[in-house]
C-alpha cells in the first residue's frame, strides 16, 4: 500500500487525518507526564515538541486550557 493510499483510507476510517490523529496521540501521552508534575518544558521535548510554546498551543488547541490549568482543581 502507499502511502497516498493509507492516508486516504485512515481518513476515510476515522474522520481525521493520519497527521491529526498522530498530533492527539502524542498530547494524550503526554497527560501522564502532566499527572506526575513533570515540569511543562520536560514533557514537550519528551513528546516531540520543539519547545514549550509549541507543545502549548498544541494542547491548548485541543483541550481548550494550558498544560499549566490541566491539572488544577
Amino acid at each position: 500500500m502507499s502511502t497516498k493510499t493509507f492516508h486516504r483510507q485512515f481518513k476515510s476510517h476515522t474522520g481525521i487525518t493520519f497527521g491529526q490523529w498522530r498530533q492527539l496521540a502524542r498530547l494524550l501521552l503526554s497527560l501522564e507526564s502532566l499527572a506526575e508534575g513533570t515540569p511543562i518544558v520536560q514533557v514537550a521535548l519528551e513528546h516531540g515538541y520543539s519547545s514549550q510554546s509549541a507543545y502549548t498551543v498544541m494542547f491548548k488547541r485541543y483541550f481548550g486550557i494550558p498544560p499549566s490549568a490541566f491539572y488544577r482543581g
